[in-house]
Parts: C-alpha cells; sequence; structure tokens
C-alpha cells in the first residue's frame, strides 16, 4: 500500500464517513456528565463519612 493512498483514505473517512455531534448534543451530554459527577461525589463523601464514624465507634470501645 502506498503512502499516498493510506492518508487520503485517512482523509476521506475522517470528513466523509465520521458522523459529528451537533451542539445541543454536546451541552446535553456535558450537562448530563457533569451532573452525575457531582451527585457520585456528594454519594461518596457520604458513604465515606458514614464508615468513619463506625469505625471510630468501633474502635472507641
Amino acid at each position: 500500500m502506498k503512502k499516498n493512498n493510506f492518508f487520503y483514505e485517512i482523509y476521506k473517512e475522517f470528513f466523509y464517513y465520521i458522523t459529528w455531534p451537533k451542539w445541543y448534543e454536546l451541552q446535553n451530554s456535558t450537562i448530563l456528565i457533569i451532573f452525575c459527577s457531582v451527585f457520585l461525589s456528594i454519594f461518596l463523601y457520604g458513604i465515606d463519612v458514614f464508615f468513619i464514624f463506625l469505625i471510630k465507634k468501633f474502635f472507641s470501645l
């Protein structure tokens, strides 16, 4: 396979065969990811505080 043919095929695939997401789809995905990240961090923080409380109670006997 020739180099020129290889790069031409890459160019064709990049500009003609890939479907890029629309702007509103990117916004919706970004908002969803931010919401899930914040929710997960708060949830994991709560679990961490709960286990720290349990460990302190268990070892303070």
